[in-house]
Parts: C-alpha cells; structure tokens; sequence
C-alpha cells in the first residue's frame, strides 16, 4: 500500500544557509525530589534563566570550514541521508536516500537525489548557461536560461522560482548570506569519527531548528555529518545526512550540460509572484 508523503519544511531542504544547521544537547533532572514543603514561591530575581552558551571555539570552526569550502574549485560529495517524513495521517517514518553533488566552479554543477519511498528521483544541470531540472520516473523536464555563476544561480533559483537546492549551505558558510546573528547557542561537544575520519562535533541552535555537525580535523575541515532538527513541525522531525568527500575527481563536462531523452515532457517553471504594494 503506498501512502501520501505531507509536506514538511525538510523537504524543501539540505539545508536554507547558516542558519539550518542542527543541535541537540539533553538537559538533566534532578535524580530526586525532596519531600513536599510549604514555602514561598521564588522570584524571577533569585532564579535567572541563563543565557544559551556562546563557545567561541565552535564559532571559529564555522568560519574556518567556510573559509575552506571557499577554496575548492573542483569536487564531489556524496550525501547519505536519512530523514523523517510526514504521512498525511500524521504519523513520522524515516526514509532513506542518496544524493551526489559535482562542482567545478564557478559555473558547473550536477546534482542527483534519490529517495525511494518519498519517490523523489530528481537530477539538477547547470553549465553556466542553463539551469534544468529533471525528474527521472515521470520524465518531465524545466529547463530557464542561467546566470554567469554557481552563487548567482542560487539566489536566483530561490527568489524567482521557489527552489531551495538542498546543497546551498556549501556555498554560503562563512558568506555575509550565512546569518551569524541566527545562532542562539553553539558549544563544541568532543572528538569522535565519522566513517573512521577524525573529526569535532559541534551543536547549536536557532529559533526553529537545532543542529550538529561534525567537521574533520586538520588541514581540511570539511563537513562529514549534519543533523537538523525541525522545532517548529508536530514531531520534530530530523535531516541526517552523512558526506563522502572526493577534492580530485575526474570529470566528464558533459554531465553538467542537460540533453533530453526521447520520451522526456518539457514543462515550465512556475516563477515566484512578488507581491507589490498597492499604493492606492
């Protein structure tokens, strides 16, 4: 039997910039309670609620990761994500997919995802003139002239057509588009690895989501794991998504460019209508 998949905030994901990362660290209660007593009621003054914890040590790490991603002209990452779904009944499922994402800037990307039981099987082209989108099971098509660069194409793609390509957050860390100020709270939790890859995990947390990363060591702070955590959506739903890096791929510049199959169905982008003041 298959079943609806509700819209979620996740799915329009990967991530919006900066400010969709993830965090998540538990609060502990007391092991006990005394036993009942008749006292006053304490004020506001004698129990200050603490500001949320601000390490500059995971701050630093931020700049520093989209300082390096800054760098690279040329790369692959291969996402495995797991992320919660909303059925239209109400109730979570987790689901499972792959994505693949191949740059060469500034102006050449391709990106694959695949997410069987949300059947979502989608592939993104751009070669610095245009930009399509094609679906791989329903064979339909859009395909819009594109700007000059990767950076400018997000934002066109985001502002004139409603698309949040999933991957944005590798070209905004560390950007004046990455919303600093959105951080609530940021501390660095300890060593660990990820896939045997030494690495830091650091959470933080915003106004509607909280979030972890874990970043390598070393000369080449890249991001290995990334968890969002949806406060705002019934369930607080979850994005997990764990990166396989290659910074030397060997690339066939025909894959950015989009050539349609026989049977594909070109159709239109709906474009964002930009509400206008009625100065009337």
């Amino acid at each position: 039997m298959k079943h609806r998949f509700a819209r979620n905030a996740q799915s329009a994901l990967l991530i919006s910039t900066l400010v969709i990362l993830v965090g998540g660290c538990s609060t502990q209660q007391a092991a006990s309670l005394p036993e009942p007593q008749v006292q006053p009621a304490p004020s506001v003054e004698s129990n200050p609620v603490e500001p949320f914890p601000m390490e500059p040590k995971a701050m630093d790490a931020l700049r520093k990761m989209g300082g390096f991603l800054r760098t690279l002209k040329t790369f692959e990452v291969r996402f495995k994500v797991s992320k919660d779904e909303v059925l239209d009944s109400g109730q979570k499922v987790m689901v499972d997919g792959i994505s693949e994402l191949t740059v060469q800037a500034p102006s050449r990307l391709h990106f694959s995802t695949k997410i069987d039981e949300a059947h979502r099987d989608l592939q993104f082209f751009y070669d610095g003139k245009a930009f399509t989108i094609y679906g791989n099971t329903n064979k339909f098509y859009a395909s819009v002239a594109a700007p000059a660069t990767t950076h400018e194409l997000l934002d066109v793609a985001e502002e004139r057509y409603d698309i949040d390509l999933p991957f944005r957050d590798l070209f905004s860390w560390g950007t004046d588009k990455a919303d600093i100020t959105a951080i609530q709270s940021a501390i660095y939790i300890g060593p660990t690895k990820i896939n045997d890859v030494p690495c830091d995990h650091y959470a933080f947390r915003n106004v509607d989501v909280d979030w972890q990363i874990w970043i390598e060591q070393g000369k080449t702070p890249l991001p290995r794991k990334l968890v969002i955590t949806t406060k705002e959506e019934e369930g607080h739903p979850q994005y997990v998504s764990v990166m396989d890096w290659n910074l030397a791929p060997k690339i066939n510049k025909q894959l950015f460019t989009f050539v349609p199959p026989k049977d594909a169905h070109k159709i239109e982008f709906a474009v964002v209508e930009v509400a206008t003041e009625n100065t009337k």
